[in-house]
């Protein structure tokens, strides 16, 4: 490759908030970012399944950087070997980010790490988000993943100005009026499978009464998609908010707008996560400044040091309820991150990729020349 040369890079996917903020905010990218391409009878804009990934495509556009994030569960670890033939044969490069260590689509990931098999060992670079996603990658795969950090996911114009506050009139827990009601909001989204909001239910009760017993005023609200990927789930999770004296808001889904603002209305979300690595909601909680209480396995904690962020461990009613509560006594002082920081952090991040992606790329091309050879 040339130092004039530009080449083209097809992200999986390419229109998601994380892949297009590992683009340079405020120039042009040193490579040809190509769409997702469409996929056929799928509505327009929809990116699933990635078709970017299936070899009779890469045989026909063969692009110079296949740059894998997620939405591969679709493929085998058979058809994705056959992508990385497609890929080899044509001399192209793979780069994958690992976000997943257990897809959170899927309780029983055995499947999952099956295609990380395939692609892990195949990719001439390896990215992951956290220093402990990184050393799981070592000890499984004997591979050494370049750490970068999970850039932002609310716009850069949009994540509130340096000193503003999430939520209007809201106080500490032990200054807040007594007449001012504290909303905590546990998120169950579309009940995926490693969402379980029925586990933190029962601490978010608990943080309720302390909040009582101290003069407060204070309630949860439950919201869930209207037409979850779990119906039964939704059942029992609205006989669950009854029984707790939970608000249960079922709505459509939001858009971009709507769910910053709802966010921003509340003290505190609660994340019931049940297994997962990596948590794009927990960096969006972070750029609004909405405090958020997250289970304390995967890699969540390791993403960043905020104090906007409290861990709990999962099951433990006493450990969720310190968790709200620790985070409402600060409540006060958490503020949504800097949009100068994080605009520095995606320039880096921009800079880090485009510095793989040419390595990336030299040793793909390379790898074909002595094979040639």
């Amino acid at each position: 490759m040339t130092p004039t040369e530009q080449f083209t890079v097809q992200m999986v996917p390419a229109d998601h908030p994380y892949c297009r903020h590992v683009l340079a905010p405020d120039r042009p990218p040193r490579f040809q970012p190509l769409p997702d391409p469409p996929v056929p009878g799928a509505p327009a804009g929809q990116w699933w399944p990635p078709q970017a990934v299936d070899a009779e495509w890469l045989r026909t556009h063969r692009p110079d950087i296949l740059h894998v994030h997620f939405g591969f569960e679709s493929y085998s670890p058979a058809e994705l070997q056959h992508a990385v033939d497609m890929l080899r044969e044509s001399g192209s490069a793979l780069v994958l980010t690992v976000h997943d260590l257990h897809n959170p689509h899927f309780r029983d990931d055995r499947q999952h790490l099956l295609q990380l098999d395939v692609l892990i060992p195949a990719a001439e670079v390896v990215l992951t988000l956290t220093d402990r996603a990184a050393a799981e990658i070592l000890d499984r795969w004997g591979r050494e993943a370049t750490v970068v950090p999970h850039p932002h996911i609310v716009p850069l114009d949009q994540i509130p100005q340096p000193g503003a506050r999430a939520v209007p009139g809201a106080g500490a827990a032990g200054a807040t009026a007594p007449d001012r009601e504290l909303v905590i909001g546990v998120h169950a989204k579309n009940l995926r499978a490693n969402v379980d909001p029925f586990s933190v239910l029962p601490g978010a009760a608990l943080a309720v009464r302390r909040l009582q017993d101290r003069g407060l005023r204070a309630r949860v609200r439950v919201d869930v998609q209207e037409r979850p990927l779990d119906p039964q789930a939704l059942g029992r999770l609205r006989t669950a908010c009854q029984e707790h004296g939970f608000e249960l808001w079922e709505h459509g889904r939001l858009d971009d707008g709507e769910l910053y603002a709802d966010l921003q209305s509340l003290d505190v979300t609660v994340l019931p996560y049940a297994f997962g690595t990596h948590s794009g909601w927990l960096e969006m909680c972070r750029d609004l400044g909405v405090p958020v209480a997250v289970p304390d396995l995967g890699c969540f904690t390791d993403q960043a040091t905020s104090p906007a962020i409290e861990a709990f461990t999962p099951g433990r009613d006493e450990a969720l309820a310190d968790a709200i509560l620790a985070l409402l006594e600060r409540r006060e002082s958490i503020r949504p991150a800097d949009p100068r920081a994080r605009r520095a952090q995606r320039q880096a991040v921009a800079e880090e990729h485009e510095r793989l992606y040419a390595q990336a790329l030299a040793a793909a091309r390379s790898h074909r020349t002595v094979a040639s050879g």
